[in-house]
């Protein structure tokens, strides 16, 4: 099997020397904006202790995490906007001595500019650091134009996502809240009040282009959109998405189709829809459904953790199997302690996934999170397919 975490290598000190310069450049910026208070700086630092296991009497692989996380804003004018976004991760456990090649998963930097560097790779621990949104925004009369490493989301549902042609994530990766972002330029026409043109370009690091265009509107109370363009200088991409109200909860889904450039006469098209209805009661306990079809995906079959879990995901890649099936709870027990419980189901290989989440609130900003992700093969009796990652995370904004 291939291995997930193998990835590409760069030019380290080019990373060094970008990212340095476009921090020392947001320090300039702040300096001579002190005054008039133009700028803002935010982010977050979290200590996650993580531990993985196939069975609670087998061998566990400890790891733990310090994440720290800088958001620059300076809004220039009322036209011109500067985002600085700097995600450092230090890194220490066994996950480093038992799985091969791992640092090159934490550094997988996928943009046209590899703006990610280790400043510190030891046996034991990494040192990470990563720019991941870099972009200057100009919003003038019904136009706005964004230019740099940024977020390009035109998706509708929350599990699966075929409409996100630029910037798809993973369900499983609750800690990466921000989500990638993609080295592009965007374009927005805002035609009326309900309605807007999207035009936006990206490449990535292997200079491959997607390039599309998106029209959405509003009518008889559903944002609808439809889409067209190219994926990855490999596929013709066409879409649509709908987000609405249906029987007082919301319903909302997605569907594309991509064909490869290659076989414009063949019918090697992959088709992917999905749909999910969410509802929250009185008492504020919600519920979500949300189901995936991939017509690529495979009927039947076995599957490895790490080829589930460590999924090369795009758009028209976002199951290995044909059919899944997602529900999700969630519940405020009091203002300050909530839980949620998430399963994941394919009829087609059996698979199991179960997510039960607490998270207390111990003083302003400040919140502690348990959370549980077990994966079942329900229908072999091997290992294959099975493993549980255990989360505790101390969280504190700023």
């Amino acid at each position: 099997m291939t291995n997930p975490f193998a990835h590409k290598k760069c030019n380290t000190p080019v990373r060094v020397l970008l990212i340095i310069m476009m921090m020392q450049f947001a320090s300039l910026v702040l300096h001579a904006q002190e005054k008039e208070r133009k700028w803002t700086l935010s982010g977050y630092v979290k200590d996650m202790q993580s531990v993985m296991f196939t069975k609670v009497e087998g061998d566990w692989i400890s790891d733990n995490l310090i994440h720290n996380r800088l958001n620059f804003r300076w809004d220039v004018n009322e036209v011109m906007k500067v985002h600085l976004e700097l995600r450092n991760r230090l890194i220490f456990g066994e996950s480093l001595k038992y799985i091969p090649d791992y640092s090159n998963y934490v550094d997988r930097d996928e943009g046209l500019l590899d703006l990610s560097v280790f400043l510190f790779e030891e046996k034991s621990f990494l040192l990470h650091s990563s720019l991941d949104r870099a972009w200057v925004d100009f919003s003038f009369d019904k136009f706005q134009f964004r230019m740099g490493r940024q977020r390009i989301n035109w998706s509708h549902t929350f599990v699966w996502n075929p409409n996100d042609l630029f910037n798809t994530y993973s369900f499983f990766d609750f800690d990466y809240e921000e989500k990638p972002g993609s080295d592009a330029i965007r374009a927005v026409f805002y035609t009326s009040s309900t309605s807007q043109l999207e035009l936006a370009l990206k490449a990535d690091h292997k200079h491959r282009k997607t390039m599309a265009m998106l029209y959405r509107f509003n009518r008889w109370n559903y944002d609808i959109q439809f889409l067209t363009g190219l994926l990855n200088d490999e596929d013709i991409a066409f879409g649509a998405g709908w987000s609405g109200s249906l029987f007082k909860g919301g319903f909302r889904g997605e569907a594309s189709y991509f064909h490869p450039l290659e076989n414009l006469k063949d019918t090697a098209g992959a088709f992917l829809l999905s749909a999910g209805y969410e509802y929250v009661f009185k008492n504020s306990l919600m519920i979500l459904f949300e189901a995936l079809y991939n017509s690529k995906g495979k009927d039947s079959g076995s599957f490895s953790l790490n080829e589930f879990y460590y999924l090369d995901l795009s758009a028209k890649n976002l199951s290995l199997t044909r059919w899944s099936l997602m529900g999700q709870l969630s519940y405020p027990f009091t203002p300050i302690f909530s839980g949620a419980f998430s399963a994941m189901y394919s009829p087609n290989n059996h698979f199991l996934f179960l997510g039960p989440a607490l998270t207390y609130s111990l003083a302003d900003n400040l919140s502690l999170n348990f959370s549980l992700q077990s994966f079942l093969n329900l229908k072999d009796d091997d290992q294959a397919g099975k493993g549980s990652f255990v989360f505790l995370r101390l969280k504190k904004n700023f």
